[in-house]
């Protein structure tokens, strides 16, 4: 009876922490992208982007992207993410700040947006808010009334994966109104599928494709963006 007793209360103290799963990667990360990207706007062009994973410790992670693309379109982000291991799954809050240079628009934009998130082995959910500045090409600088500002955006993302975190390869399906490099207002959302495999315990390949449409909510519209981007990662 002792014995049992030992082993029950060994259970209830271990178990929330063998339950708790590091999800992504724990290691730093450098990754490399090219893409083929498409919309009614600029017609077909292609694009890269370089970024970096930071796992600060086990409770706090940054990462930062930079695209470029021959549309004269480019894009910086950055993303902190302090992270609560819970005994299932893990609760996490992100904020983001995102610049956009569009050129050949003439005008650039920052999104500054923050949600709170948790995510499982299989399932992530997220909801957040954003604040958008939109600034003219060229700006004059002694009239402030040429800066559009929008001050309210909800955010989310619901992704669904066929494998645990800890694979070595899986799959993922989504829907989102973000990606690392732009936000669109709440009712544009952007779906998504994405797949990883590791090579070996440094090298990573990426693969991902996108379909940004309109027309939603019984619109008539006939604009559309689409991508689709491969690349590799290296974890250090």
């Amino acid at each position: 009876m002792k014995k049992l007793s030992t082993l029950i209360v060994m259970m209830v103290v271990l178990l929330p922490a063998m339950a708790q799963v590091q999800y992504g990667t724990d290691q730093y990360a450098v990754r490399l992208n090219v893409g083929y990207l498409h919309n009614t706007t600029y017609g077909s062009y292609a694009g890269f982007d370089i970024g970096g994973f930071m796992p600060i410790n086990q409770h706090f992670e940054m990462q930062a992207d930079l695209r470029f693309t021959t549309a004269n379109t480019h894009a910086f982000g950055v993303q902190l993410r302090p992270k609560f291991p819970l005994p299932v799954g893990e609760l996490f809050i992100e904020d983001r700040l995102l610049a956009g240079f569009y050129k050949r628009d003439n005008f650039n934009d920052m999104v500054h947006a923050i949600g709170v998130g948790y995510r499982m082995d299989y399932v992530s959910v997220q909801f957040g808010m954003s604040t958008r500045l939109i600034i003219p090409i060229p700006y004059n600088w002694h009239d402030v009334s040429e800066i559009t500002l929008e001050p309210f955006n909800l955010t989310y993302r619901v992704e669904v994966f066929v494998r645990p975190h800890t694979s070595p390869w899986n799959i993922s399906a989504c829907i989102s109104n973000m990606t690392d490099y732009q936000i669109e207002r709440m009712w544009q959302p952007i779906f998504m599928l994405g797949g990883l495999y590791n090579i070996d315990e440094h090298w990573r390949v990426n693969l991902s494709a996108l379909c940004k449409p309109t027309g939603m909510f019984h619109l008539n519209a006939k604009y559309y963006a689409a991508e689709v981007r491969a690349g590799f990662a290296y974890k250090f």
